[in-house]
């Protein structure tokens, strides 16, 4: 972790690897953002990180779950929206996320429209089958100015 400068990770991941998670909750229905806020907080000042960004899952149901996610950089919170996601393929979400995180902050974006960005981009993965995340910026671009999830091809 002394070489890490940004973190990439889930609550749960968190907790299995660093014993730091978020409080107990009764099921993945229901997310306290404010418990994965701290979580991000306590790895940004356990390991001296310039941020951390976990990815928010809420389950209500098998094919229909709840996706945002979360920044915290130098000591500020960054929200992205939530998206309610039809489920065709999670494999690559998480992949999909950070590639649009990664590359709005080598774009010289803030981290606010770059949790938004990744967040977009790995919502609309949920619709695609496989682990790429097959999207244009111009998709991804579209969701971001308030459209469907569905993607027109």
């Amino acid at each position: 972790m002394r070489h890490v400068d940004v973190l990439m990770t889930t609550e749960e991941d968190t907790r299995v690897v660093f014993g730091i998670g978020a409080e107990a909750k009764d099921s993945y229905e229901r997310v306290d953002a404010e418990s994965y806020e701290q979580v991000a907080r306590t790895l940004e000042n356990q390991f001296d990180l310039r941020a951390v960004a976990i990815t928010v899952r809420e389950n209500p149901r098998v094919l229909l779950n709840t996706w945002s996610a979360i920044v915290v950089a130098g000591g500020a919170v960054h929200r992205a929206p939530r998206y309610e996601v039809e489920v065709v393929d999670r494999i690559g979400a998480g992949d999909a996320f950070s590639a649009g995180l990664i590359v709005s902050r080598l774009e010289n974006r803030g981290w606010d429209e770059a949790v938004r960005f990744a967040t977009a981009a790995s919502a609309l993965k949920h619709s695609i089958p496989g682990d790429f995340c097959l999207v244009t910026r111009a998709e991804v671009e579209q969701l971001l100015r308030g459209a469907s999830l569905r993607v027109s091809r």
